[in-house]
């Protein structure tokens, strides 16, 4: 058997024994009907009428998973991650193409399904564990752990109908993870219960992780990042995107800003050349234009009515490189906008290395909703003051969208993670990811001291 790789074909030199999970030239299609009478109907018709539409959920997927290697897998609704998890937890088969799994898995997938309400938790406990493949001692040598996991006190020993959702959630996802499985699959279960129950189960995953092999689906591209070796992106059925995971999460805000793209017209998604007329214009209000950095159209997303054509990022009047507290960053970008434009916003984002938004603002802090281009080119320019954040490097994404309430507005153009600058803290301590400073610190003894 061949395995294809993400840049390839396996090399022969990987041991076969290192896979965990494979897929080979795997399709999976179903069939559509618009009425159930019409499977009856199509079977017996003595023509051999189809009554069905074919859809392809997925089109000739390859990829290969090592063991204790972890697997993220993003993608907008509709891209086939349920169906691609349906068949390698073997609850679906491919239409074509061949599927291997090699190692005990366990999915967490809809938890707590199996619970009975009328049953304690301790029974449903027993329950789902011997579902799993448990006998009664192994249940019980892990039982405590579990209890201590899940930390719902006595109602452990009452009926699962009385739990409120989080407590519910909680023995669910304690009991599914006691498994100790050599691949684990999981499907959007990382964001349940409370804050701190979060905390604890993204701790678990990583410590999981050290020996076991990890497939992970999830819309929250933090965990993603932090929690994967590698990331593929679907879209439509196929594999768009096989690689490292920040890489993959920019690909994937890029098609989910640029979703509603079809229905404009110009020069959207094109390189944009600036005649000699309008670039002597633009050299006369800026001094030194031929510095600023050309965006080209990959690396663009959003509808693009307006558009970042080039952009300059300085800080003390030099292309930022090293940064530290209270530095200036000056931001200037030339937009292009297809006509006249109001309740424009113009923001910016942080990144550390892995991803992770660290900080940014936009221009709606300015309650300014009379923000306007018009049409052709346009000059911005706006700064914020950089913080005092963990030393490491850092990068930076410039935004334009259209709309004055902060979470319903249309992303006109984004810039992602354009430049790279490093942060300093020259004798300094930054414990998290920013400092606060302390406002003040007072001391009043209350103690009273005998003889």
């Amino acid at each position: 058997m061949v395995l294809i790789a993400p840049c390839g074909v396996l090399d022969s030199s990987d041991c076969m024994s290192d896979i965990a999970i494979s897929l080979e030239n795997v399709t999976k299609e179903y069939f559509l009907y618009r009425k159930p009478i019409h499977r009856i109907f199509e079977i017996f018709h003595p023509f051999n009428k189809k009554y069905h539409t074919p859809f392809c959920a997925l089109a000739d997927i390859n990829f290969y998973l090592k063991r204790g290697e972890s697997l993220g897998i993003i993608g907008r609704n509709g891209s086939g991650k349920s169906s691609l998890l349906q068949l390698i937890t073997g609850i679906q088969q491919p239409t074509t193409g061949a599927v291997h799994v090699d190692g005990r898995i366990s999915a967490l997938l809809e938890l707590g399904a199996g619970f009975n309400p009328e049953f304690t938790g301790r029974e449903n406990v027993y329950l789902n564990t011997a579902i799993l493949g448990f006998s009664q001692q192994e249940t019980d040598d892990r039982f405590e752990e579990i209890a201590e996991f899940a930390d719902i006190g006595d109602f452990i020993d009452r009926p699962v109908k009385t739990y409120s959702s989080g407590m519910y959630i909680r023995l669910a996802f304690a009991t599914a993870i006691s498994v100790k499985p050599e691949i684990l699959i999981i499907d959007e279960a990382l964001s349940v219960g409370d804050i701190f129950f979060q905390q604890k189960c993204m701790t678990h995953m990583q410590k999981m992780m050290e020996g076991c092999t990890i497939m992970l689906v999830s819309h929250d591209t933090h965990s993603i990042v932090n929690l994967c070796d590698r990331v593929l992106l679907l879209e439509d059925g196929h594999i768009v995107f096989n690689g490292d995971p920040v890489e993959a999460v920019s690909e994937y805000t890029k098609i989910l800003h640029s979703e509603h793209f079809s229905g404009n017209n110009g020069h959207v998604g094109q390189d944009t050349v600036i005649s000699p007329e309008v670039l002597v214009e633009i050299e006369r209000l800026e001094d030194d234009f031929s510095k600023w950095i050309n965006i080209p159209a990959k690396k663009r997303s959003g509808v693009q009515e307006a558009t970042i054509e080039y952009l300059s990022i300085t800080c003390n009047g030099k292309p930022v490189n090293i940064v530290q507290k209270n530095d200036v960053i000056s931001v200037r970008i030339l937009v292009l906008a297809d006509q006249d434009l109001d309740e424009i916003i113009f923001g910016y984002n942080i990144k550390d290395r892995v991803g992770n938004a660290v900080f940014g603002e936009n221009s709606l802090c300015l309650n300014d909703s009379e923000l306007r281009l018009k049409i052709g080119y346009n000059i911005v320019h706006y700064s914020y003051r950089w913080p005092e954040v963990y030393p490491d490097k850092y990068t930076i994404t410039i935004g334009i969208g259209k709309g004055v309430i902060p979470l319903d507005h249309i992303v006109q153009c984004w810039v992602h993670d354009i430049v790279v600058i490093t942060a300093m803290t020259p004798g300094r301590s930054v414990h998290g990811m920013f400092n606060n400073e302390l406002n003040s610190l007072d001391i009043t003894p209350v103690s009273i001291v005998n003889g």
